[in-house]
């Protein structure tokens, strides 16, 4: 069992959290509102987030007023419904400058992307899941063309198995015992191929995952040994299967992965931990 420490949001569990008296009901359904977007339609009604959400109409009538006023969503005059508002970027465009990404690696990233014919992705933790916060693509990339802000579970994925690697061994027994508890089928599943991932990761800097998110799908990812901002990193590159190989993966695609992550550790000016 994890030992956590309650004073400390991100070591509680959803239930403890409501439970603990700092904790904040409008605030967080305010965002619960705005996390219906992420993965949803572009556009949604009070019903429709009422019933997503499990609240009450009047209830999401204020919020949706509230987060209007402030610009981060605004009213679809034809439909009546609600879109993000521009507002949203002012809070994630400060976190993903402060990780210097783009601004050091965009051409290597984009060169590699280029040779391979598919996207290349940087990941952090997002609470149980991944979340991109760089991407980038050749135009003749194949179609999975993740964006920034795209979401991807950790057991099943290269990019998840690469940064619960990263993370320290406290963290990531807190995120694995969440995702025990929470995604058991899974966690059933795929658990027991982390450690063949991380002895990839061991032996090659790297590890391999074909068909467990997609099965139309072959990936290899890198973590970054090092923190940037207080997080950790992991790269990856997103290939059809049928366009390549394990042994491409193996010999050319991963260690060309691999190589770029070391640039941009140097770049970056951090060292591996």
């Amino acid at each position: 069992m994890v030992e956590r420490n309650k004073d400390k949001p991100e070591a509680l569990d959803n239930v403890e959290l409501q439970a603990h008296p700092q904790f904040t009901a409008t605030l967080a359904n305010g965002l619960a509102v705005l996390g219906c977007f992420a993965d949803g339609p572009p556009l949604l009604g009070n019903k429709e987030l009422s019933e997503l959400l499990g609240m009450t109409r009047p209830t999401v009538s204020r919020l949706t007023f509230t987060l209007v006023g402030l610009g981060y969503l605004r009213r679809d005059t034809p439909t009546g419904k609600y879109g993000l508002g521009p507002a949203v970027l002012s809070l994630g465009y400060p976190l993903l400058s402060r990780l210097m990404i783009r601004q050091v690696g965009s051409t290597a990233m984009m060169q590699l992307a280029s040779y391979a014919h598919g996207p290349v992705s940087v990941g952090v933790r997002d609470r149980l899941q991944v979340v991109y916060v760089e991407t980038t693509h050749a135009s003749e990339s194949n179609e999975t063309l993740p964006g920034i802000g795209s979401r991807r579970p950790f057991l099943r994925t290269a990019i998840g198995r690469a940064l619960l690697y990263a993370l320290d061994a406290q963290e990531r027994a807190l995120v694995l015992e969440r995702l025990q508890a929470t995604h058991t089928d899974e966690w059933d599943t795929y658990h027991s191929r982390l450690e063949g991932s991380f002895a990839e990761i061991d032996e090659h800097g790297f590890c391999l995952v074909e068909g467990d998110w997609r099965p139309t799908l072959a990936a290899v990812a890198v973590p970054m040994k090092a923190s940037i901002n207080g997080m950790r990193l992991a790269f990856n590159l997103t290939l059809p299967r049928y366009a390549v190989d394990r042994q491409q993966l193996m010999t050319d695609l991963g260690p060309r992965l691999l190589d770029l992550v070391h640039k941009m550790e140097h770049l970056l000016g951090v060292s591996q931990r």
